[in-house]
């Protein structure tokens, strides 16, 4: 008798253990989410949509994401058409909501741009407008989203913005998908050089444009070549009164401001300077010159310039039409 017991006991004692399992999927049933808190996110790689968005801080223009490419995605996750999905807001049968990733749940604040949209702080979290830096909004009339960066973002910000549409099953938000935006803001528009100007009468080293394409591409919105193209086409409209210039050269003055007033006084689109980086005319008070050419800028030097002498060009090329569309250049060069 007393040997049966030490059986039953071995038994019930096997039983609780596998009773025991901490796997969530093992569960009887799964926590039933108030409208108080925030759903726990399951992990689902295939339903995100990853955007890297990067914002020249020169140009902070919106970047807009078509929820109609992404149809094939709706479909499997949610089950749904776009137009569904979107109709389905109306009525709460799909919510859509900002994603914590550090948390990895569902955050079911209220908007706080629009009625579909937040603002995000430097830490990366929802936000009133005040301490905002970024926004996204959904424009279900457009079927997209808006994703902007502020003027009060600093360059080098990094921040990860993640929203999501769900099924509102009263219970969780396990069938969704969500589109993560990987954020930075750059300064692309400043080209920064460095380099040696050969000994010589009105030698000097050239600046290749297609080496910056990376820069001047998204920053005046023309392709490499297109740019270098107007560039030359400008500096001819100086000897043809036919050439309508599009695209101007700027010095930078001490105080960052552009000198939009100087006369061009060497070749091109291009400058003489003295040695106080003042716009020059020709002539014996002149240090260094840059012009422009098809394709690149040349750095040169004036004649018997002593060795060891260091300059500092600082200029831009703007669209004429538009001075929101710029790339700036500053360049040390040093006399050999």
């Amino acid at each position: 008798m007393k040997k049966n017991f030490i059986y039953a006991l071995i038994a019930c004692f096997t039983l609780s253990l596998a009773a025991c399992s901490t796997d969530p999927e093992d569960a009887t049933s799964k926590h039933v989410y108030g409208e108080n808190e925030n759903p726990y996110l399951k992990t689902n790689a295939d339903a995100v949509v990853s955007t890297k968005a990067e914002f020249p801080i020169s140009r902070l223009e919106a970047k807009t994401v078509k929820l109609t490419d992404y149809a094939e995605k709706f479909h499997t996750y949610l089950g749904m058409t776009v137009d569904e999905t979107l109709a389905a807001l109306s009525n709460g049968s799909v919510v859509f909501y900002p994603i914590n990733i550090s948390k990895n749940c569902w955050n079911r604040t209220v908007p706080t741009k629009g009625t579909n949209g937040w603002y995000y702080n430097t830490a990366g979290g929802v936000c009133d407008a005040a301490s905002g830096i970024a926004s996204i909004e959904l424009d279900a009339t457009k079927k997209e989203l808006v994703l902007n960066v502020l003027e009060t973002a600093s360059v080098g910000t990094i921040m990860s913005i993640n929203v999501g549409f769900a099924i509102n099953n009263g219970a969780d938000f396990d069938d969704y998908i969500r589109f993560s935006f990987d954020v930075t803001v750059t300064d692309p528009s400043k080209i920064v050089i460095s380099g040696t100007l050969a000994a010589g009468d009105y030698a000097g080293f050239s600046i290749n444009f297609a080496d910056y394409a990376d820069a001047i591409e998204p920053c005046i919105g023309l392709s490499v070549d297109e740019f270098s193209k107007q560039v030359k086409s400008s500096g001819d409209a100086r000897g043809d009164s036919s050439i309508t210039p599009t695209i101007a050269m700027y010095p930078v003055k001490e105080d960052g401001t552009w000198d939009e007033t100087s006369e061009y006084t060497a070749n091109g689109l291009g400058y003489w300077f003295d040695g106080k980086s003042n716009v020059s005319s020709y002539g014996d008070n002149c240090v260094y010159f840059i012009e422009s050419g098809e394709g690149s800028v040349f750095v040169g030097r004036y004649v018997n310039i002593a060795s060891g002498t260091i300059i500092k060009a600082h200029f831009v090329y703007a669209m004429i039409e538009d001075h929101s569309r710029y790339v700036e250049f500053i360049v040390s060069g040093t006399m050999e």
